[in-house]
């Protein structure tokens, strides 16, 4: 059997630290070239998990494990898209540069940023400035940018939730589609259940805070998804209508 890629074990994470929990116990692995999708309550600590996924923060007790190793750094595989491209590109930098950044200290490598630029349709735009180009368009940038590096996992922090709704479905089709064609593990966090269910091979349920595993659900809808005749299919309906009665159950305990 495969190592995961990563493992999740009884992590714990407080702010400030000894005060109660936002992420209490929570445990799963994701298998290579798994895509994994995290969903939960608004507030629940899905960013921190991310965070901690990432190395951006280390938990208060409990592990998080790449390759069955630790890290106090992002290790140098793992990659991280942001919600908020605004603040992840470099205003000053050519969309070509902000791609290229990606490799800094490891060469800059024009064939590798063609490539990248290429995978997500933005070779037109390669010597334009972030702020000359639509925000869908400053998302892909920041997708380039992530895998220019070849990475083995992929981090997304709602990388869609800013964009309008058509360059939503075409960003998830065009992440879908890079993840199939570089191999790659993907970890979205996101509040769209929908996108969850239609995107991952297993969706990630949290509770509310302080938040653990309420249910792991494995997703077995066949490759490649299509936005129209996937979702509506009998089996993603009955998938949806599971994880959104999931989180909706949780939901409800913050109003009572």
């Amino acid at each position: 059997m495969n190592e995961p890629i990563l493992a999740v074990d009884n992590l714990t994470k407080a702010f400030p630290a000894g005060a109660t929990p936002i992420l209490n116990g929570l445990t799963f692995r994701q298998e290579p070239g798994q895509f994994v999708a995290v969903v939960g309550p608004s507030g629940c600590g899905k960013t921190t998990l991310l965070r901690c996924i990432a190395s951006l923060m280390q938990p208060d007790t409990g592990s998080v494990l790449h390759r069955g190793r630790h890290f106090d750094n992002p290790p140098p595989w793992l990659s991280v898209v942001f919600q908020d491209y605004n603040r992840s590109l470099f205003p000053w930098l050519s969309v070509r540069r902000n791609v290229a950044f990606g490799l800094r200290g490891s060469g800059a490598n024009d064939k590798r940023v063609d490539e990248a630029l290429r995978a997500v349709n933005l070779e037109h735009a390669a010597d334009l400035y972030p702020w000359q180009v639509s925000g869908g368009m400053q998302q892909r940038c920041a997708l380039a940018r992530s895998i220019v590096v070849s990475p083995n996992l992929l981090l997304l922090d709602e990388p869609f939730a800013s964009v309008d709704a058509q360059t939503r479905i075409d960003l998830q089709d065009m992440v879908m589609e890079i993840c199939q064609t570089m191999s790659l593990s993907a970890l979205l966090v996101t509040h769209d259940i929908d996108e969850a269910v239609f995107m991952a091979d297993k969706v990630v349920v949290l509770s509310t805070r302080p938040a653990r595993v309420v249910e792991e659900i494995a997703i077995d809808l066949p490759r490649p998804r299509d936005q129209l005749a996937t979702k509506e299919t009998p089996e993603f309906l009955q998938l949806r209508h599971r994880v959104y009665t999931l989180v909706r159950k949780q939901a409800q305990k913050l109003s009572r």
